[in-house]
């Protein structure tokens, strides 16, 4: 009976998605052992062999939303998450435009926005999908969210060359998403058509960072698109930049482009420690503690995530990677609600989830996330993001 159940949800949240009636699944505080329903926008620039999404760059973008189920054993800003697929469709350009734009532009909320996340090394068409949604989730809120999916190699892990796998696949995928910057500029502008940027926060992760920072930095046209109507934030999250030209090069390159430009780094990512070995420089995502202050800039609001709220259980904190950022639930709520919901920054030292070092950097804390109605506590922003 399952299936005859899961087919009428998915026809159910389609329809209603395409016709602006879909209804918003509740990502506030869902009780351990609910079923949710949610809805993922997608652009993929994999090409497909056989139906199934390959590691190779492809002539076109594919425009689709996937309908997933999320099963929550516990309270999923700290427990896991389990995720199914039930059903994905295809949309033509103009198609998705037309959805995206019913589902965040509403005259009935003026403050909706969409999410537009890029994802970073190892990640296949599948963990794309997996990641947007399980952070969708525990960043408590109830935008749209919408994913890039360029061809990564997924897991992370490739036939070494040079006896080293992570090596061989890093530098596979460091290849891939230079190759990916023109299909990523198509994917942005239709996505800024869509919903225009006042209403659009972008998510830039890991080696995605790259993708992003390069592609928002060289395309003059996506250049011009953006300094008529920049973007609500624009938000590098453990970004795989050389930290000297992230800090440098590309935030007075990108400043103009956004309303608001964040960049959230941790002390312990283990997979920036090993960049930072393959490319022999350091990387904007990862604090080196005694140079703190190199990732201060003027323009640029810097948050340390290393001790914030964590997803999942101790084991995998203790000995995974730590980088990933559909585990980082304070880091999630941060862009979601005190970036995106275009708070103050004092707000996080109101609700007690960072506080502010001598350098400037926000630090934020570890504990339980306050409860959405607490930002009620803020003072009326007056906050001038530019």
């Amino acid at each position: 009976m399952l299936r005859p159940l899961r087919l009428l949800l998915t026809a159910v949240a389609v329809t209603g998605l395409v016709s602006a009636c879909a209804p918003v699944p509740p990502r506030t505080a869902p009780e351990p052992g609910t079923l949710l329903l949610d809805t993922l926008f997608y652009i993929s620039a994999r090409a497909r062999e056989e139906g199934r999404a390959v590691v190779r760059l492809a002539d076109t973008l594919e425009y689709g939303l996937v309908i997933s189920e999320q099963s929550v054993r516990r309270d999923p800003h700290e427990g896991s998450v389990d995720f199914v697929v039930v059903d994905s469709v295809r949309l033509t350009r103009s198609e998705f435009v037309t959805a995206l734009r019913a589902r965040t532009v509403t005259a009935s909320d003026t403050s909706a926005f969409a999410v537009f996340y890029t994802h970073g090394f190892g990640t296949s068409l599948r963990e794309a999908w997996q990641h947007s949604a399980s952070s969708g989730l525990r960043s408590r809120g109830t935008q749209p969210w919408v994913v890039f999916a360029w061809p990564s190699i997924g897991s992370g892990v490739a036939i070494p060359t040079t006896g080293d796998p992570f090596h061989t696949a890093y530098r596979l995928d460091s290849t891939s998403a230079v190759a990916s910057r023109g299909s990523y500029a198509r994917a942005l502008t239709a996505v800024h058509e869509a919903v225009g940027g006042s209403r659009l926060l972008m998510v830039a992760h890991s080696l995605g960072g790259q993708l992003v920072g390069e592609t928002l930095m060289a395309d003059t046209v996506l250049r011009g698109a953006l300094s008529r109507d920049p973007l609500r934030a624009l938000a590098f999250v453990s970004p795989d930049v050389n930290a000297e030209h992230f800090g440098d090069v590309l935030v007075p390159s990108v400043r103009p482009l956004t309303h608001r430009l964040v960049l959230y780094a941790s002390a312990d990512d283990r997979v920036l420690f090993m960049s930072q070995v393959v490319n022999d420089s350091e990387r904007a995502g990862r604090i080196a503690r005694a140079r703190i202050g190199a990732l201060v800039r003027g323009g640029l609001e810097t948050v340390d995530m290393t001790d914030g709220a964590y997803a999942d259980s101790p084991f995998i904190h203790a000995f995974g990677t730590r980088h990933a950022l559909r585990r980082k639930s304070g880091a999630l709520f941060d862009i979601i609600q005190i970036v995106g919901g275009r708070q103050d920054p004092l707000c996080r030292e109101t609700l007690g989830t960072a506080q502010r070092l001598s350098t400037g950097v926000w630090k934020l804390r570890a504990g339980t996330l306050p409860a959405l109605s607490e930002l009620a506590r803020c003072a009326p922003t007056a906050f001038a993001p530019r």
